[in-house]
């Protein structure tokens, strides 16, 4: 997995790109400490870029909604596509972390 970070004000949009699995773990745990520390008042993390998740993926997610939900970060998602939407709609991740499709 590769990310991008862009900041606008107090939101904070991180777009995701390849595959979210066990081994994006540390990556995707900076991802969630910067959302802790940096002060921001929401996260998007856009999933237009990824082609693929697995369970392991999904927890990540779990996470960084945990992450969120401690330091008042308001998390959603947006963009899912192909698998990725599959996976969000079958496991009804879009009914714990908002989601744009």
């Amino acid at each position: 997995m590769n990310y991008t970070v862009r900041d606008l004000g107090g939101v904070r949009e991180v777009e995701l790109r390849g595959q979210l699995t066990f081994e994006s773990n540390d990556d995707f745990r900076q991802i969630i400490d910067g959302m802790e520390k940096d002060g921001i008042a929401e996260c998007v993390l856009n999933l237009g870029g990824l082609d693929f998740i697995d369970s392991a993926g999904l927890g990540l997610l779990v996470l960084a909604n945990n992450a969120g939900h401690r330091a008042s970060v308001q998390l959603k998602m947006k963009h899912p596509r192909g698998q990725v939407r599959d996976m969000i709609e079958i496991s009804e991740f879009h009914t714990i972390i908002p989601c744009e499709f």
